[in-house]
């Protein structure tokens, strides 16, 4: 077994990775032989293994596809463990120059989202099958974290939720996206939706009711009657604020598949505390309330099952320029006091991300919530400004999952972006039972460097560790940007910005692989593995095709962190 520490090869005692897995070294499974894509924080006992890396090919025909984001992770038997990862792609064209799309200024994916499923051996953690088992053909598009709820979360059925985190209108069937789509248009459907998927059968669907806007995840919590799921919204639309915070809740988890549940929007008690600079930190927590959604609002389908439009509502207000009419936009203005029954202002958030519950034990009603904020430069003022963002503290009521008090747990809004010592727009989070909460960066523009540079705050896309308890946040790890340029990348020339590349997806894997052992992927995305600009479509002038294909590199690694 190898494991890269810092770049460097190290031996590893099995028995530090390994959970009960006799027999399963029979198939050591497929290793990658490119490098680690993560590189050492603050920490020198930290250890990473790449375990597989987009653009590769196992045996049996199956490629890991690019643009890795969310995992889920299935133990199976003591010879294989399932790992689901979502796959952010689409064939929605970005960046798109739509007065006059080229390969030179567009560009695209090569598929529509998918969700690969992924069998490791528990000892090596080595890829012994692989296979997709959502697929391109699917047309979803931009599939961001995933969450798989089992008996922990009162699930009768391990359901693991995937979602769309995307406002675009497409097909369903055939092409998904050729040129953008008027809103509205027969036989399109606006995306932002949830799909339900049953690891047992294999089945999956859309669960329309659990609410038509840019997911980012689905994440059930334990320990109520029914089946309780908190959802985002991931807007792309950050001013003025327009994220908002929904809840799901069931009888059970076959309620939730035939979609009996209702969906609900949190709203602030206090209509003085209804937007992100309403609260600050140190601030006492805020009282509120998960309020109901109307079915169709929720759904964004009329009986007849077309798309809602805001025009259906009358005294809605349109969408402004560059924001598509449809279930989102509805959702959304639904919020706003004058366009539901409550006569109040649901919560604005800036850009939610992921949520993750407090796994200590009697502190699961405890939920973090990452909202990445808007990156402004320039000075810091958390009163008025958001620069880096913030991770959230949501306390449910234990005995009524509509009530909750809202807080701030990580301020990084009173300091300037490209601080070093805060996290750079929040996005991944994963929590442990010892009291770490995991949290990965996505750093906008505001956030990258680039090179040379001296800038003595300049670093990489990193992975934090939170003490829930108490004490300092550290950097744990770093995105190693050192593979581009080399082969296999074919991507555009010169070296991208430091920032540029995600640290992504993350999962405790400790039941498997052992204590502090996690899967994290990460996403290269001025790295391609594969490129095309003779393929794609002529739709929109000038003559020529409307944009180069690419496959965005990156890779899904066990890490170790001590403690964690």
């Amino acid at each position: 077994m190898r494991l890269r520490k810092g770049g460097a090869c190290l031996a590893l005692a099995v028995a530090v990775i390994a959970v009960g897995s006799a027999g399963a070294a029979g198939d050591p499974g497929f290793i990658t032989e490119q490098e680690s894509m993560l590189m050492l924080g603050d920490r020198a006992d930290v250890e990473f293994k790449p375990i597989i890396t987009v653009g590769e090919t196992l045996p049996s025909g199956y490629r890991f596809e690019a643009i890795p984001d969310g995992i889920s992770i299935y133990p199976r038997t003591r010879q294989k463990v399932d790992v689901y990862v979502n796959h952010e792609t689409s064939t929605v064209a970005f960046p798109y120059v739509a007065a006059g799309p080229t390969v030179a200024n567009s560009q695209n994916d090569f598929d529509n989202s998918q969700l690969s499923l992924l069998s490791l051996n528990p000892e090596t953690g080595g890829v012994l099958n692989g296979q997709l088992v959502i697929k391109s053909s699917e047309n979803f598009q931009r599939f961001c974290s995933n969450y798989l709820a089992t008996k922990a979360e009162g699930f009768s059925r391990p359901t693991l939720f995937t979602n769309e985190e995307s406002p675009d209108w497409v097909y369903r069937t055939g092409t998904a996206w050729t040129k953008p789509i008027p809103a509205g248009t027969a036989g399109a459907e606006q995306t932002g939706l949830v799909v339900a998927h049953d690891v047992k059968t294999g089945k999956h669907k859309p669960i329309y009711g659990m609410g038509r806007h840019n997911h980012e995840n689905d994440v059930a919590i334990p320990g109520y009657n029914g089946v309780v799921v908190l959802s985002g919204d991931d807007t792309f639309t950050t001013t003025p604020a327009s994220s908002q915070l929904y809840s799901y809740i069931a009888g059970g988890r076959d309620a939730l598949w035939n979609d009996k549940g209702t969906l609900h929007a949190f709203f602030a008690d206090d209509p003085a505390k209804n937007d992100y600079l309403d609260i600050q930190a140190g601030d006492a927590p805020v009282a509120g309330e998960f309020k109901a959604v109307p079915k169709m609002i929720a759904t964004g389908k009329k009986a007849d099952g077309t798309e809602i439009m805001s025009t259906d509502f009358p005294g809605m207000s349109p969408p402004p320029a560059g924001i598509p009419d449809g279930p989102q936009w509805v959702l959304d203005q639904w919020g706003n006091a004058a366009n539901n029954t409550y006569g109040k202002d649901v919560f604005d958030f800036i850009r939610l991300e992921y949520i993750a519950y407090d796994k200590r034990p009697g502190m699961s009603k405890v939920v973090y919530i990452a909202d990445t904020g808007r990156g402004t430069a320039g000075p810091a003022n958390p009163l008025t400004t958001s620069t880096n963002g913030r991770i959230w503290k949501i306390e449910l009521d234990p005995s009524d999952p509509r009530k909750a008090k809202l807080s701030i747990l990580v301020q990084g809004d009173d300091s300037p972006v490209k601080t070093l010592g805060e996290i750079h727009q929040p996005d991944n989070l994963e929590t442990t039972a010892n009291g770490s909460l995991l949290v990965t960066e996505d750093p906008g523009s505001s956030q990258q460097f680039a090179l040379p540079t001296a800038d003595p705050n300049a670093t990489t896309a990193r992975l934090w560790r939170v003490p829930l308890a108490g004490g300092l946040p550290e950097v744990v790890a770093k995105v190693d940007q050192s593979t581009e340029g080399t082969p296999p990348d074919v991507g555009p020339p010169g070296l991208s910005n430091w920032g540029a590349w995600e640290s992504s997806g993350i999962v405790d894997a400790s039941e498997v692989f052992g204590p502090g052992v996690f899967l994290i992927d990460v996403q290269a995305h001025t790295l391609w593995v594969e490129k095309d600009e003779v393929s794609a479509p002529d739709a929109v002038a000038p003559a020529g095709p409307d944009w180069t294909f690419k496959r965005e590199g990156g890779q899904l690694l066990l890490i170790k962190i001590p403690g964690a």
